[in-house]
């Protein structure tokens, strides 16, 4: 993938040191398909030059006020070529850049790289910075997670208004996946939520601070309240299990919000539960059941109130980036809801006849190590030690990592005269992880 793009020379010795320390930019090296760049004396990176002329930041190749390229890659493939050796030029700010002139179809090009630019595509690890955060995450039992329980508390004011705030909210969410929100206004009990009133709900405006709300068929706010003949278990009084919402869409919410506007019934605690410890205690334990879990497909769907959404995805989907201080890939997602689990469609059965493939004799028993890695799943997420369980002040609305913290509800009963209603909202997960991304940009 990336070492195509770019060939890495002793990387690991790449020091990227303060200004003042560090050494001249220069060229050691280049012809008509690399330059080699040296950042000091013990390091030195090859270049592609395809890569350096598509990655060119020059007005003539990027559109000023949209900041979006005016080429194909495909169009500079061909006869790229360099017309004069490139150098170490420095800018209008006395930045070192690399400078190349390039020369196509008998038409000159200048492109200017910044050192900053060069040493964070150095190397793979440095590509990552400030666009992938999975060494921020911290996993968590309720132990854990009851340490810093304090801190994971925001108020509704400050998270609107403050943008360190929010922001610190963001990465709080990004390592712990679960964060609280606290001191919504009180909401007028005689209002009934409408597709045309959304806007003057608490939840909404905490869920647009991401972005756009996420639309589903619940429609863009939903309310959690004891319906009569509910198409939603969520919708009723009874144990709600550890699951995630929505996996039978083949783009589920990133992020849930949760408003709890009156709360006073008998039980009903919200429970949540890190899947991602979960999953590294399978794959630490049974190597075999967890590869089962990232192959064998689990089916998802709704067939309901005239709706019927389908899809497939196994338990635990791993990241194709390794954690260097595990060697193992980062968990990228977890995909458990019981209460929409349909038929299993791989490894169920096996031909008894001669001819059965052996793929399918495969999918059987990889079928059974499967078995084996959900039961050791399921031991772990309902064991009562890996559970944060709280129940929702009225004010307060819980803000959580869809795609990783598994949520549950007890029971609850209206026996005191006590109420219950929750409003919910979806965020993408593509919404968050841009202001994840710009939070780390703020405070760098």
């Amino acid at each position: 993938m990336f070492t195509r793009i770019v060939r890495e020379q002793g990387w690991l010795s790449l020091r990227l040191l303060p200004r003042r320390f560090k050494s001249s930019l220069a060229v050691t090296q280049y012809d008509h398909k690399y330059i080699t760049v040296a950042f000091d004396e013990n390091s030195s990176v090859q270049f592609s030059n395809v890569f350096l002329r598509d990655a060119c930041p020059s007005p003539e190749s990027i559109e000023a006020s949209s900041s979006q390229k005016l080429f194909t890659t495909g169009s500079i493939i061909k006869d790229l070529k360099i017309k004069s050796k490139p150098k170490v030029v420095t800018d209008s700010l006395g930045n070192e850049c690399l400078q190349v002139v390039w020369s196509q179809n008998n038409k000159d090009h200048i492109s200017e790289y910044p050192r900053m630019f060069l040493e964070h595509y150095a190397t793979r690890s440095s590509r990552l910075e400030g666009q992938f955060f999975g060494y921020d995450r911290v996993f968590w039992d309720n132990d854990k997670y009851s340490k810093v329980f304090p801190e994971m508390n925001i108020s509704y004011h400050e998270y609107l208004n403050n943008d360190s705030t929010f922001f610190k909210a963001v990465k709080s969410l990004n390592q712990y996946g679960l964060v609280f929100v606290n001191g919504a206004p009180d909401s007028d009990m005689s209002q009934i939520m409408t597709e045309e009133n959304t806007q003057q709900w608490p939840v909404a405006k905490l869920a647009e601070k991401f972005g756009y709300i996420k639309k589903t068929f619940y429609g863009t706010l939903f309310d959690v309240k004891n319906i009569k003949d509910a198409k939603n278990i969520a919708y009723t009084n009874v144990f709600l299990p550890l699951h995630m919402d929505l996996l039978y869409y083949e783009s589920p919410p990133g992020l849930q919000l949760l408003h709890a506007i009156k709360n006073s019934t008998l039980g009903g605690e919200n429970i949540f539960c890190d899947s991602f410890l979960a999953a590294k205690h399978i794959r630490e334990t049974d190597p075999s059941a967890f590869l089962a879990l990232t192959q064998i497909p689990l089916t998802y769907k709704y067939d309901n109130d005239k709706e019927f959404y389908y899809y497939q995805r196994p338990l635990i989907v791993e990241d194709e980036i390794f954690d260097t201080r595990t060697h193992y890939p980062f968990i990228k997602e977890v995909n458990y809801s019981p209460p929409f689990q349909g038929p299993f469609e791989l490894g169920i059965t096996r031909t008894a006849t001669m001819g059965s493939s052996a793929a399918e004799n495969g999918n059987h028993f990889m079928f059974n190590d499967f078995i084996r890695g959900l039961s050791l799943f399921e031991d772990f997420i309902n064991d009562p030690v890996n559970h944060f369980q709280i129940k929702l002040p009225e004010g307060t609305c819980v803000v959580f990592d869809n795609r990783r913290v598994l949520h549950s509800r007890n029971e609850f009963s209206d026996s005191n005269g006590g109420d219950r209603w929750l409003m919910g909202a979806y965020v993408d997960g593509d919404s968050f992880r841009s202001k994840l991304r710009i939070a780390h940009k703020k405070s760098d």
